[in-house]
């Protein structure tokens, strides 16, 4: 009897085990595969300008990944390789402190690592998929206070540019339109929309 009532909560709690072990698993697993489609990457990084292509990775469960919606509990790592119209780049740096960049890392495949938690930069590079779009000889810079005009995202946002060939490569988690106008509530229950300041590209 004794080894019955011990053994059942003992198998229970296996089973809890893992199951929450392959829930995890299977929301780790998901990826939107490689995407070109320029609709989400216009409405996120127009900032940057005119994209003439754009390719990237989403890292989220079921339809958050297929429809690129907003997933409030956890967050979603974008990995984005955005081509911009000739001189964008040099025109976004003019005037702004920049500083060489170490080339971005690749990953060996797409599937997350290091968790979906990570808020400080690409945890174990790139998707593998993204390697074949950026530009082998880019000599990149960083430009911190661009990084944060440009991208609206949650946490961190690590920027490569080059503007020899006038790429683009973001890395950030749960992006946003920068210029979409919120409703925000205070304390007190009164309403009111906030607009972004107003950016405009250097000409």
């Amino acid at each position: 009897m004794a080894f019955l009532i011990l053994g059942a909560p003992i198998g229970a709690l296996t089973a809890c085990d893992l199951a929450s072990t392959s829930d995890q698993a299977e929301y780790d697993a998901q990826t939107t595969g490689l995407r070109t489609d320029l609709v989400p990457m216009v409405t996120r990084f127009h900032r940057f300008g005119e994209l003439e292509s754009a390719q990237f990775v989403m890292h989220a469960p079921g339809a958050q990944a297929r429809e690129m919606v907003p997933f409030p509990d956890r967050p979603y790592p974008l990995y984005a390789v955005l081509h911009l119209k000739a001189g964008q780049v040099k025109h976004l740096l003019d005037g702004r402190t920049s500083s060489p960049m170490a080339a971005p890392t690749f990953a060996a495949d797409d599937l997350p690592t290091g968790g979906l938690s990570v808020f400080t930069g690409p945890p174990g590079g790139l998707p593998a998929s993204l390697a074949p779009y950026v530009p082998a000889n880019a000599v990149w810079v960083a430009a911190p206070e661009l990084n944060k005009v440009l991208v609206k995202a949650d946490g961190e946002v690590t920027v490569w540019l080059d503007p020899a060939s006038d790429t683009a490569v973001v890395y950030s988690v749960n992006p946003d339109d920068p210029d979409e106008v919120k409703q925000m509530v205070d304390t007190e229950g009164h309403t009111s929309l906030v607009t972004p300041s107003p950016f405009a590209l250097p000409s």
